[in-house]
């Protein structure tokens, strides 16, 4: 019988992150930490049982109530025979730390696929919880202790009729999250590079995690989760004893199979916060590279093959060419259902100032932004990065759509 790890993670330094699948920051890879002060008020659960028989078929009020994390307080590490993880180049939203974990029930194991998400067995539970920063440098969460003020936790969980989306909105004093499927508004404020920013964070509503989630597979549209890809995956992260690839320690704990030679699995470049600063000495194939990834992880859910915005024409998964499929990448290509006035192109090739992608990723207008979920912020770093790549690419002249 395979024998699920079972970690204590507290997730430090963080940089990049809509619905389940979506947020600022990730965990980083940090190494755990087990000796963390437990906060007053917390639930420490006496069994390390998983509440599998809940998670089938039960929205539960609480989210502790699952007994996926031993204390009622800390969704951030001591789960329950789950397995972090973290994404090379993470969904973004409003520079929250997120800490992810997946539950594969025992004796269970995920499929790899080459492009897609993973086939994850009935019973998968993955959890996502976001966190947000007093200010984004100092990042962390430690109960009872000044850092990180937690804000939801979002579960996907696989059940016999398909996956379901639960949405859970944490408390002012962090003890205890509540199954919100109605979402909510949150008055939120944190310091970035110096500078306080405020805003309102918004907890999805249940129905709204389907505009990111829907895939449609040529006969339906199924709800599937979009961040466990083998791509995103193919990166270090450590576990305790020093960084090793996601994905050969997901094979070795039993919880992947199918999983061919790393050579041959696509990788995202790896794309933090911190990395902007690094730009102006990134060759133009590191910004195309980059840049892909970016896009990949923030847009493709839904302008990708299957996606709610596959009929736009913008297509950017990463295993996508772009020597061969310029105008997929937006290159040139007019926008079906969006009319900037000015701007024609998503993507005018040295020109991000003119491109409609730069212009739309560097607004919050509710009219104009992308993505229409999951921010309500800009996400300086990569804006500066789509920047950056769109201005490297070669001029050339849009011809004005016949």
């Amino acid at each position: 019988m395979k024998t699920l790890i079972r970690l204590s993670l507290m997730a430090g330094a963080v940089a990049l992150a809509a619905c389940g699948g979506g947020g600022g920051s990730s965990s980083g890879g940090k190494a755990p930490e087990a000796d963390k002060p437990v906060a007053k008020n917390c639930q420490i659960s006496e069994s390390s049982d998983v509440n599998w028989t809940a998670l089938a078929s039960e929205n539960l009020t609480k989210l502790s109530d699952y007994n996926l994390f031993a204390s009622s307080c800390d969704p951030t590490r001591d789960a329950h025979g789950g397995m972090p993880y973290d994404l090379n180049s993470p969904l973004f939203t409003d520079y929250t730390s997120k800490y992810r974990f997946v539950f594969i029930p025992d004796g269970e194991a995920a499929a790899y696929q080459q492009n897609d998400v993973f086939d994850f067995p009935v019973g998968t539970v993955i959890s996502k919880t976001f966190a947000m920063p007093a200010e984004t440098s100092h990042r962390g969460y430690s109960p009872d202790e000044s850092g990180e003020r937690l804000l939801e936790t979002r579960l996907l969980i696989h059940r016999a009729d398909g996956w379901t989306a639960l949405p859970y909105k944490w408390n002012a004093d962090g003890t205890e999250a509540t199954y919100t499927p109605q979402g909510a508004q949150l008055p939120m404020s944190v310091v970035h590079n110096g500078a306080q920013q405020n805003f309102t964070y918004v907890v999805p509503d249940k129905a709204q995690c389907k505009q990111c989630h829907s895939y449609d597979n040529g006969d339906t549209n199924v709800f599937i989760p979009i961040g466990p890809k083998a791509r995103h995956l193919n990166g270090d992260f450590d576990y305790g004893e020093g960084p090793v690839n996601q994905l050969t320690h997901w094979q070795s704990e039993g919880l992947l199979t199918g999983l061919p030679l790393l050579e041959n699995v696509d990788q995202v470049p790896v794309y933090k916060d911190a990395d902007a600063s690094l730009l102006d000495g990134y060759s133009d194939q590191q910004l195309m590279d980059a840049a892909k990834g970016y896009l990949d992880a923030n847009c493709s859910h839904c302008h990708g093959v299957g996606g709610t915005a596959a009929y736009t024409g913008l297509q950017l998964e990463f295993w996508r060419a772009y020597s061969t499929e310029k105008e997929k990448h937006g290159v040139c290509k007019s926008p079906i259902a969006y009319d900037q006035g000015e701007m024609s192109y998503d993507v005018v090739p040295g020109d991000a100032a003119n491109s409609i992608l730069h212009f739309r990723m560097n607004t919050t207008n509710n009219q104009d932004s992308m993505p229409r979920l999951g921010r309500g912020l800009i996400h300086q770093e990569g804006v500066a990065l789509i920047e950056a790549w769109i201005n490297s690419l070669p001029a050339e002249a849009c011809s004005p759509a016949s």
